[in-house]
C-alpha cells in the first residue's frame, strides 16, 4: 500500500504497479516510461476538466477546462508541460493535427489553433456570427472546417488562418462537421435535420440526406469513406455517400443515442444510448451483429499461376492451390494490419509488409518467415518486387523509399527526396528503374542501379494516388486526386496527355498487354478505355455503383471490374460492351484477377470469400474460405496451381482451388 505516497522525481521506469494501491500518491516529474498501473495515475486541474484528447504520436495529453484554460501533459512522466488561457467560458472542444504538431480548441465564440510544444497561440480564427458547433482538422492537417448556429460551415487554412470557403445552405444551426477520409468532402450535420455533404474543393453541396425526423446528433465517416452513419430520434441510419441514399434504418434503442462510430474495418457501426445499452450493427444488413464475415480486399495470382495469396484484417497471410482448393499455408507474424503482399519472380517467396512496421519474407514452400526488416519510422503502406527477383521496395508514411537485398536482408539504399508520404512505386517492366507518387503532388524516377532521381514530374494539383508503367516501359500513367490522369513520356519526363472525363476521384489505371490501351476506374461508377497515342476516351463503361478494381484478361480483348454492387462484371473492349455479370459475393467486390492463362477469374470481397470463376462459361468453381477476419491481397502463383492470401490474424495460408474450403 502506498496511500499519500510521495514518488515526486522519483525512477519508475518500468515497475509494476498493478497491485498497489496509491491513492492521492504524488507522481510529478518521476520518470515513468514502461510504468503499469492497475489505475493509471490521475492529473489534478484547478477546474473542471470539460474536454480532453490524446496526441496522435501519444506523447501529451491535452485537458479544456471550463474557465477556459488548455493544460498539455507529457505522457512519459505526466508533467505539465505548459498552460494557456485564451478562451472565455468553458472549452467544448480540443482536436490534435495529425501530426501531432498543433491543437485546435473551441468555446463557445471562437477557434484557435495552438503550437502544441510551446503553447503559442497560432491563429484566432473569427467569422461566425453566432456560437460554433464543432470543429475537424483535415487528414492532411492543412484545413479546418468549423460548424456555426449561424448557418454555416467555414473552412480555413491551417496555415495561414484565412477562411478558404463559406459553405451555405443549411436553414438551422449546424451541430458539427467531418472530414472524409480521403480528405476531399466534408459532411455537416444540422437542428434543420439534414446531413450536407460537401465538395471541397468545388465548395459545393453534392448530396442532402433526409429521413430523421428531428436535428441530427451524430455522424460518422466509415474508414473507407463510402458510407456514413447518422444518428437521432432513437434510430441509426446508414447512407450511402455516392449516391446519397439511405440504405439501413437501425431500430432498436429506446433512448437518445448519445455517441456513434464505425469499427476500424467499417464492417460495423456501434452505437450507445441513454437506454445503458451499446449495439453493434451489421452494415450488410442492418441487423444487430451476432457474427460477421470479413472482407477480401483483393485478388493476384503467383507468377506461375499455380497460387493465389490474401491478406486479411485477422493479421494473417494465406496461400491457396487453385487446382485442389486446398490451403497450403496460414503464415502468421504481423501484429498489426497487413498493407501489401507479392511474389517474388520465381514464386518461391512471398513477401508481407504491415502497419507493424515490418516486412517479412516467406519461404512459400515452407511457411517459415525468413527475414523481418525494420528499418522505417513509420508504418509501412507497400512493398513491390523487383523484376530481378533480387530486391524489394518498400514505401512509407515516413516519406522515404527503401530497397532491401532478399538475399542479405540489409537495406540497399534509402531514397529521399519527396516532401510529403510516398503514396504509390511501380517498377519499369526492364527492372532498371522506378517510380514513386507522393502526397506532395510530384512523381519521381529512381534509378535501380544509383539510387539516383533522375526526373521530377510536375503537373498534378492534388496528390498521386497510383502510377503504372506501360509494357514496354516507355511510357507512365500516374492518377491524382485531381480527377485526371497523366501519361508521361519517361525517357524525357514530358507529360504526353492529360487524360480528363471522370467527375469524381479515379480510383486506379491499368495498361492492356500491348500497351495500347489503358482502362481507367472511378467512384463515378464509370470505366473508361483510353488511347495512349491519341489520349482520346474510346468507350465509356458504366456500372451500377462505384468501380473498385479492374484488370484486363491475359488476351487484352477483355476487361473484368469488381464494384460496391457486389458484382463482377467482364466487358469487351473493342464493343464496350458488358458481356456478363457474375453474381455470388454478399459484398463489394474488392478485388479481381485473370490467372496466367486466362481460364479463371479469382475475385475477392467484403464477404470474406475467394471466389474462382470459369472465364469462359462465366459460372463459379470454387469458394475459397478460412481466414477469420477479412483478406486483403490474394495472389495466384506463376503457374496458376496456387493461390496465396493474406489476413490481419498474423497468418499466411496457402491452399488450391478445387476442393473447395479443405484446409491443410
Amino acid at each position: 500500500m502506498f496511500d499519500s505516497a510521495q514518488f515526486q522525481g522519483a525512477d519508475l521506469r518500468h515497475v509494476d504497479f498493478r497491485g498497489a494501491w496509491l491513492r492521492n500518491a504524488d507522481l510529478s516529474s518521476a520518470q515513468m516510461t514502461g510504468v503499469q498501473f492497475g489505475e493509471l495515475p490521475f492529473l489534478q486541474e484547478d477546474s473542471s476538466v470539460t474536454i480532453c484528447a490524446y496526441s496522435p504520436d501519444g506523447k501529451t495529453i491535452a485537458a479544456g477546462l471550463s474557465g477556459g484554460k488548455i493544460t498539455v501533459h507529457s505522457t512519459s512522466n505526466w508533467e505539465r508541460l505548459w498552460t494557456v488561457d485564451g478562451h472565455i467560458g468553458r472549452l467544448y472542444r480540443i482536436v490534435y493535427s495529425p501530426d501531432s504538431k498543433r491543437i485546435a480548441s473551441m468555446s463557445y465564440g471562437s477557434v484557435r489553433l495552438w503550437d502544441a510544444f510551446t503553447g503559442v497561440c497560432i491563429h484566432i480564427l473569427a467569422g461566425h456570427n453566432d456560437h460554433v458547433g464543432g470543429i475537424a482538422y483535415s487528414p492532411r492537417g492543412d484545413q479546418i472546417a468549423s460548424a456555426s448556429y449561424d448557418k454555416t460551415v467555414k473552412v480555413w487554412s491551417v496555415e495561414t488562418g484565412d477562411c478558404l470557403h463559406i459553405l451555405i445552405g443549411h436553414t438551422e444551426g449546424v451541430k458539427g462537421v467531418v472530414f472524409s477520409p480521403h480528405g476531399n468532402q466534408i459532411a455537416s450535420y444540422s437542428d434543420d435535420g439534414a446531413i450536407r455533404l460537401w465538395d471541397i474543393d468545388a465548395a459545393t453541396c453534392v448530396h442532402i440526406l433526409r429521413g430523421h425526423e428531428d436535428g441530427v446528433s451524430r455522424i460518422a465517416y466509415s474508414p473507407q469513406g463510402d458510407r456514413i452513419a447518422s444518428a437521432r430520434d432513437k434510430t441509426v441510419r446508414l447512407w450511402n455517400v455516392a449516391t446519397g441514399d439511405c440504405q439501413h434504418i437501425l431500430t432498436g434503442h429506446t433512448g437518445p443515442i448519445f455517441s456513434l462510430t464505425y469499427s476500424p474495418s467499417g464492417d460495423q457501426v456501434a452505437s450507445s444510448s441513454s437506454d445503458t445499452s451499446v449495439r453493434l450493427w451489421d452494415i450488410k444488413t442492418g441487423a444487430p451483429l451476432h457474427g460477421h464475415t470479413s472482407h477480401v480486399f483483393s485478388a493476384t495470382y503467383s507468377p506461375q499461376g499455380n497460387l493465389v495469396a490474401s491478406a486479411s484484417a485477422d493479421m494473417t497471410v494465406r496461400v491457396w492451390d487453385v487446382e485442389t482448393g486446398v490451403c497450403r499455408q496460414t503464415l502468421t507474424g504481423h501484429f498489426d494490419y497487413i498493407s501489401s503482399i507479392v511474389f517474388s519472380s520465381k514464386g518461391d517467396h512471398l513477401a508481407s509488409s504491415s502497419y507493424d512496421k515490418t516486412i517479412r519474407l516467406w519461404d512459400v514452400g515452407v511457411g517459415t518467415s525468413r527475414y523481418i526488416w525494420n528499418g522505417h519510422t513509420a508504418s509501412v503502406a507497400e512493398i513491390k518486387h523487383a523484376p530481378s527477383g533480387d530486391a524489394v521496395v518498400t514505401r512509407s508514411y515516413d516519406n522515404m523509399v527503401r530497397i532491401w537485398d532478399m538475399e542479405t536482408g540489409t537495406c540497399r539504399q534509402t531514397l529521399r527526396g519527396h516532401h510529403d508520404s510516398v503514396s504509390s512505386v511501380a517498377y519499369s517492366p526492364q527492372g532498371n528503374q522506378f517510380a514513386t507518387g507522393s502526397w506532395d503532388c510530384r512523381v519521381r524516377l529512381w534509378s535501380i542501379a544509383s539510387g539516383g532521381c533522375s526526373h521530377i514530374l510536375i503537373g498534378h494539383r492534388g496528390w498521386v494516388q497510383g502510377l503504372a508503367y506501360s509494357p514496354r516501359g516507355d511510357l507512365l500513367s500516374s492518377f491524382s486526386h485531381d480527377r485526371t490522369i497523366r501519361i508521361w513520356d519517361v525517357g524525357s519526363g514530358g507529360c504526353r496527355h492529360t487524360l480528363t472525363g471522370h467527375v469524381n476521384n479515379v480510383s486506379g489505371v491499368v495498361y492492356s498487354p500491348n500497351g495500347n490501351q489503358i482502362a481507367s476506374y472511378s467512384s463515378d461508377f464509370t470505366i473508361r478505355i483510353w488511347n495512349t497515342e491519341t489520349g482520346v476516351c474510346n468507350h465509356t463503361l458504366p456500372g451500377e455503383s462505384s468501380v473498385i478494381t479492374v484488370t484486363y484478361s491475359p488476351h487484352g480483348d477483355q476487361v473484368v471490374s469488381g464494384s460496391y454492387d457486389t458484382t463482377v462484371r467482364v466487358w469487351d473492349v473493342e464493343t464496350g460492351d458488358c458481356l456478363h455479370i457474375l453474381i455470388g459475393h454478399g459484398g463489394y467486390v474488392i478485388s479481381v484477377t485473370y490467372s496466367p492463362n486466362g481460364n479463371h477469374i479469382a475475385s475477392g470481397g467484403a464477404d470474406g470469400s475467394l471466389k474462382v470463376w470459369d472465364s469462359e462459361v462465366r459460372t463459379c468453381l470454387w469458394t475459397l474460405v478460412g481466414h477469420s477476419e477479412r483478406v486483403n491481397r490474394i495472389l495466384y502463383s506463376s503457374l496458376g496451381d496456387l493461390i496465396v492470401s493474406a489476413s490481419e490474424t498474423s497468418r499466411c495460408d496457402c491452399g488450391m482451388s478445387h476442393r473447395v474450403g479443405a484446409e491443410q
